[in-house]
C-alpha cells in the first residue's frame, strides 16, 4: 500500500512593482521625483527634490503614482506646444498658397419624390436625351506579365 499523495504546494506569481520615484524632466536626475497619493482627499502630487518642482492633480481609488506623473509629463508637454492640457483637438488644418481647389462645387441634390415625378413624365423626352459613351473595358494581356495560360497544355 501506498501513502496518501500530498498536494504540490501552491506557488504564487511575483507581481510587478510599479515605480514610485522618477526621473525628474527638469533637471533630469534619476530617482528624485517622489509621488504621494491621498486618497483621502483625491489628490495626488508628485515633487522633485533637488529642483521643486512639483505638480498636483485630481486622482480616483483606480490611480497609480506613474499615472500621476505621466499626467504631469503630458503637461509639461502641453505647455511647451501651447496646448491646453485634455483637449485632443486635430491641429487646425493650413492654408496653402493655391486657392483653386478651395472652391467645390455644392452637392447634388436627391429627393426621392422628384424621383416618382420623372417617371410619369412621358418617353418621348427620355428619346431626346444622348446615350452615353462608354469606355471599352480593357482587355487583359497576361503574355506582358510573363504568366502563361494553363488551359493551354499540349500534353494530351
Amino acid at each position: 500500500m501506498g501513502r496518501r499523495a500530498k498536494k504540490a504546494p501552491v506557488q504564487t506569481k511575483k507581481r510587478a512593482t510599479l515605480a514610485k520615484q522618477f526621473k525628474c524632466p527638469f533637471c533630469a536626475n534619476e530617482n528624485v521625483v517622489e509621488c504621494k497619493m491621498d486618497f483621502r482627499n483625491s489628490v495626488g502630487s508628485v515633487e522633485c527634490r533637488v529642483c521643486g518642482a512639483s505638480y498636483q492633480m485630481p486622482i480616483h481609488h483606480l490611480n497609480e503614482a506613474i499615472d500621476v506623473f505621466s499626467e504631469w509629463l503630458d503637461a509639461c508637454e502641453a505647455a511647451e506646444t501651447g496646448k491646453v492640457p485634455g483637449s485632443e483637438a486635430a491641429p487646425p488644418p493650413q492654408d496653402d498658397e493655391d486657392d483653386s481647389d478651395d472652391e467645390l462645387p455644392p452637392p447634388p441634390i436627391v429627393n426621392n419624390r422628384n424621383e416618382s415625378n420623372k417617371a410619369s413624365k412621358p418617353a418621348a423626352s427620355k428619346k431626346s436625351k444622348k446615350p452615353k459613351a462608354t469606355a471599352p473595358a480593357p482587355t487583359a494581356d497576361y503574355s506582358a506579365l510573363g504568366l502563361d495560360d494553363s488551359d493551354d497544355s499540349d500534353d494530351e
